[in-house]
């Protein structure tokens, strides 16, 4: 199984923010250049398990030219 280490390692990914100990998921964001939706600058999703921000990661972010909002 993949853990967040390797999530954090991850190419098209900025920050891993597990926040499970206090009763939340899996913040996931983007490094410039990625998106979660083609239309917009989207970099920040959540998940409730490792395996969900896998599959997260691997089916929803995709490349992102811009226009960028920061």
């Amino acid at each position: 199984m993949a853990s967040i280490r390797s999530l954090r390692a991850h190419y098209k990914v900025d920050l891993i923010d597990d926040e499970r100990a206090i009763g939340n998921g899996i913040i996931i964001t983007l490094a410039q250049g990625y998106s979660f939706d083609p239309w917009q600058d989207n970099r920040v999703c959540g998940a409730e398990t490792v395996q969900e921000a896998w599959l997260t990661l691997r089916y929803a972010a995709r490349p992102y030219a811009g226009p960028y909002t920061d």
